[in-house]
């Protein structure tokens, strides 16, 4: 499920509910307390630029603005690591004409793994996964969310995600790029310091 969260009046509401209408997508009101996969965000002027920092995000997150036609304020929307800009005039049409891109940042930032052990099945974003060690015939994959263990090895594993964001370091681990911090000689670190040996043939 994705979270759509939108920080705008009624009237664009309803046009983003019309598009996003397949089941994967929840969509909500803007809460300040939320943690969202998408905002759409209304600026009109420099002084709104203030939402974009009251967000609460991910490192996946989009961020999507509807705003005036105004080359400055979509310059600083940009600086600020904005996604995609909607003029407010033509929200449907550039909804439609920009669905292409929508779609690939979607598919990109919020691909899912289907994992199952005997007890249960789900889906985990590839996004949060850090890194996947191959022990004694099962994969354990190192999550966000903690680590979930599965009878698999690892080239099962790299056709299913068949991701570009993955590589494989060590006959025994494949990591994810986004969670590089360094590459040494012979090992690889990642952001929260987890150290991993460099295989000779990689």
């Amino acid at each position: 499920m994705i979270r759509i969260a939108c920080y705008i009046q009624d009237y664009y509401f309803e046009i983003i509910k019309k598009y996003f209408v397949a089941k994967d997508y929840y969509l909500e009101k803007f809460n300040p307390a939320s943690y969202d996969d998408i905002y759409f965000i209304e600026i009109n002027s420099l002084n709104d630029l203030d939402k974009i920092h009251q967000i609460n995000k991910y490192p996946e997150t989009l961020i999507y603005i509807i705003g005036p036609k105004d080359f400055h304020l979509l310059n600083e929307c940009l600086t600020l690591g904005v996604h995609l800009y909607f003029e407010n005039d033509d929200l449907e049409n550039s909804l439609y004409s920009k669905s292409e891109t929508i779609h690939q940042q979607i598919f990109s930032r919020f691909k899912t793994y289907h994992y199952k052990n005997k007890q249960m099945s789900f889906e985990l974003r590839l996004a949060q996964i850090m890194y996947v060690e191959s022990m004694n015939h099962k994969l354990i994959i190192h999550h966000d969310n903690g680590d979930f263990i599965e009878r698999k090895n690892l080239s099962s594993f790299i056709k299913e995600i068949d991701s570009n964001n993955f590589i494989q370091i060590h006959k025994s681990f494949v990591i994810n790029k986004n969670f590089i911090k360094e590459i040494k000689a012979k090992e690889l670190i990642l952001k929260d310091s987890t150290i991993l040996p460099i295989g000779a043939l990689y």
